[in-house]
């Protein structure tokens, strides 16, 4: 979020005093969860034949089973909103490790999972959580900015390369990788004006849904519009390259609701 001056800080305290609401355009928006029979689940995807597959799972999985995610999920989330944290955490030292670089994709839009803060670095909960499993191995850490939706295919390819991004295990995900274990639980979020206020599927008939692009978001609408309850009822779905793009696309009326994760989701109305 910018800094602004006098009146603009006025405006957005206004805003805020809404929840989620949002005070663009004259018009509020909020994040509702769409009911489901299961939560999401969030890990760390590596190369099915990286040549350090399983040295690096455990790693992972070790940080994983010793780590508060609440707190810092808590954290990041305080930091993503230019707000001091009101909880602290212990850093890891990399700089004398001597075991090589782990190369780590993501896509950093996506807060407070992944994002840039005021110096331009790429931080957020997984990066912490990445800096940590380097830690465990020796090792450095190098953070590489891309499309989500390229990230899966990229560390299939590249050797002992690791994905974190705020990234759900699907079965078609596990067909070219392999996952840490999971590490938090999130659902799906219809953005809509605060007036209408959308929560469920049938809610979306006919209407067009932003996504971003390679999310479980824009699978379950896809495979909805294809195959399920928006099959032939004029819906239509409209992919961007991350979160805020869609939800700006919401805020000009190029589509009608954003469908994304609930954190997320929640920052982008806040």
């Amino acid at each position: 979020m910018k800094k602004f001056m006098a009146l603009a800080l006025a405006t957005l305290a206004a805003c805020t005093t809404f929840g989620f609401a949002s005070c663009g355009n004259n018009a509020k928006y909020v994040a509702s969860p769409i009911a489901s029979d299961a939560n999401e689940q969030y890990a760390f995807a590596i190369g099915k034949n990286a040549t350090k597959k399983t040295e690096i799972l455990n790693a992972m999985n070790k940080v994983i089973d010793e780590i508060d995610v609440a707190k810092i999920v808590e954290y990041y989330t305080a930091v993503a909103s230019n707000e001091i944290p009101s909880v602290g955490l212990d850093f890891a030292n990399l700089a004398d490790n001597t075991a090589g670089t782990l190369q780590v994709y993501t896509n950093a839009t996506f807060d407070p999972f992944e994002f840039r803060d005021e110096a331009n670095a790429i931080v957020g909960v997984d990066m912490y959580i990445m800096e940590l499993v380097a830690e465990e191995l020796n090792m450095k850490v190098n953070f590489n900015d891309m499309d989500f939706d390229g990230i899966v295919g990229k560390v299939a390819t590249e050797d002992n390369a690791i994905g974190a991004a705020g990234m759900t295990v699907t079965e078609e995900r596990l067909e070219k990788v392999d996952f840490s274990n999971t590490y938090f639980s999130t659902v799906q979020c219809i953005i809509s004006k605060e007036s209408e206020a959308f929560k469920s599927m049938d809610d979306l008939k006919g209407k067009k849904i932003g996504v971003q692009k390679g999310t479980t978001g824009w699978l379950l609408i896809d495979e909805a519009i294809k195959s399920g309850a928006l099959k032939d009822t004029g819906a239509e779905v409209l992919a961007y390259d991350n979160g805020p793009l869609a939800y700006s696309a919401l805020k000009a009326g190029k589509c009608d609701v954003v469908v994304i994760d609930e954190l997320p989701a929640n920052k982008l109305v806040k």
